[in-house]
């Protein structure tokens, strides 16, 4: 019952947002006697986000070897971003489109980055890689397992240091 009362609010919700949208494009609603005004073509809800990957915990940190680190830190990058991807849809229902960046939590260095549409979570193979998924999702990432490449040259913006 409560899965059908949170798929009607999320639909009623999304209802009102884009009747908002329409509505703030009516000209008509300014006091003009025409009943024309601009047609809405498409209208898509964008959402970019950057944040820093999380290191290993400390604890983590002294149990494994310095070899393996790097893998660890691997794996737990990818699934963080592709929870993060699903939170980020399953929490805005009115959002279409994800333009994500992903840096470094030591060189600052862009190591993901891409946009998800919404409509790629839906067709998301559960049986592959979480790396294979979140390339078909649409994110880029430079790795062979045990490391991160920066993608993009680009680096952090001076703003978003601690």
């Amino acid at each position: 019952m409560l899965q059908i009362l949170e798929t009607f609010l999320g639909r009623l919700n999304a209802y009102l947002h884009r009747r908002g949208i329409e509505r703030a494009i009516a000209l008509n609603l300014r006091g003009e006697v025409r009943r024309h005004g601009l047609t809405d073509l498409r209208i898509v809800n964008h959402l970019e986000v950057d944040w820093r990957a999380r290191g290993i915990h400390p604890w983590d940190h002294e149990l494994i070897p310095p070899s393996g680190r790097g893998a660890v830190f691997v794996t737990q990058a990818l699934a963080d971003t592709e929870a993060a991807i699903s939170r980020l849809f399953a929490s805005l229902p009115d959002l279409d489109v994800i333009t994500l960046k992903v840096f470094d939590h030591a060189s600052d260095e862009v190591i993901m980055s891409g946009s998800v549409l919404r409509s790629s979570i839906a067709a998301r193979n559960e049986m592959l890689s979480v790396g294979m998924r979140l390339i078909n999702l649409g994110i880029m990432f430079h790795s062979d397992g045990s490391l991160f490449e920066a993608v993009g040259g680009t680096s952090l913006r001076p703003d978003f240091r601690n």
